[in-house]
């Protein structure tokens, strides 16, 4: 009689394969919030750090030309995110520009070209284009759609004062200039603006933010919206934000279309939105934060203390 053979297994029960597979899907539970946090704070720190390229070639612009950048040459002309292209390594396109004309008569080179740093890695990375209403409000030269590059930051034009974010008379930091134009050719223009005008202290003022863009309205410029090229001067929105009193909050995310959204500045970080202030440094405030403190923050010159925020 031949001894007693056992038979060996050779795959797992069906109760082992679930006991298996529930095991795996409470690991991935754990590590998938994980995954998410350490991209987002990945994300972050490359918005942190454009924000201070940046920032300082806006300083490095002011140490050179004795003024900051104006928020732009006048309306239709360029803006100050082609002012500031050469203190970003960005010569030869700013090179390519004719300084003197409008943005509606720059080359597509010259309109399409984009610049990395302008853009949040949390909300989108290039190539992006405008899609719509990149018309000249007056119609000159053409009725004709003029798309360009968009960008994800705007300068600071203070507290609301008028319906135009860049108001002459704004108390932010950068302001449009006072220029003069000659047979639709600009002939001078003189920002109004340098650090030393910071009376508040250039710790306590943003210089530039994070831009909020809700996500249905990507690329959409004319006088309504605010995705439009940031190179072209005719729609401020585009490239100018304010902040405070008395209805301009932060944006509160990606779906935020409340109230003057289209003035407001905003992120797609969760909760947070990053500002760069003008003697450099990058601070993260929460989309909580009062509109008396952000009022506080972007006047340039109202002489009040700040408490914390």
């Amino acid at each position: 009689m031949r001894p007693h053979q056992s038979r060996r297994r050779t795959a797992f029960t069906l109760i082992e394969l679930r006991v298996v597979i529930a095991i795996i899907g409470v690991l991935v539970s754990l590590l998938l919030p994980a995954v998410q946090q350490s991209r987002e704070a990945a994300r972050r720190t490359q918005c942190n750090n454009h924000l201070k390229q940046i920032t300082l070639a806006i300083h490095n612009f002011e140490n050179a030309q004795q003024t900051l950048p104006s928020s732009r040459l006048g309306p239709r002309y360029a803006t100050w995110f082609v002012q500031i292209l050469p203190y970003l390594e960005q010569s030869p396109l700013y090179n390519s520009w004719n300084i003197t004309n409008t943005y509606d008569l720059q080359s597509t080179t010259n309109s399409f070209t984009q610049v990395e740093t302008f853009f949040r890695p949390t909300r989108r990375s290039p190539p992006r284009l405008s899609t719509q209403y990149e018309v000249s409000s007056t119609g000159l030269p053409d009725t004709l759609e003029h798309p360009g590059a968009p960008g994800d930051s705007a300068a600071n034009g203070g507290q609301f004062a008028g319906s135009i974010v860049d108001n002459p008379l704004c108390n932010g930091v950068m302001c449009q200039a006072t220029s003069q134009v000659t047979n639709n050719l600009l002939v001078s223009t003189q920002s109004q603006t340098r650090l030393r005008d910071i009376l508040d202290g250039t710790s306590n003022t943003f210089l530039v933010g994070e831009k909020h863009v809700p996500l249905s309205k990507f690329g959409q410029s004319g006088p309504s919206w605010g995705d439009g090229c940031i190179d072209n001067g005719d729609f401020p929105r585009n490239y100018n934000r304010i902040a405070g009193l008395p209805q301009f909050n932060l944006g509160q995310g990606p779906y935020d279309l409340v109230g003057p959204w289209h003035c407001k500045f905003g992120s797609y970080h969760p909760g947070i939105c990053q500002f760069a202030f003008s003697d450099g440094h990058v601070a993260i405030l929460k989309n909580s934060t009062s509109m008396q403190i952000l009022n506080l923050l972007a006047v340039r010159n109202d002489g009040q203390i700040i408490g914390d925020y």
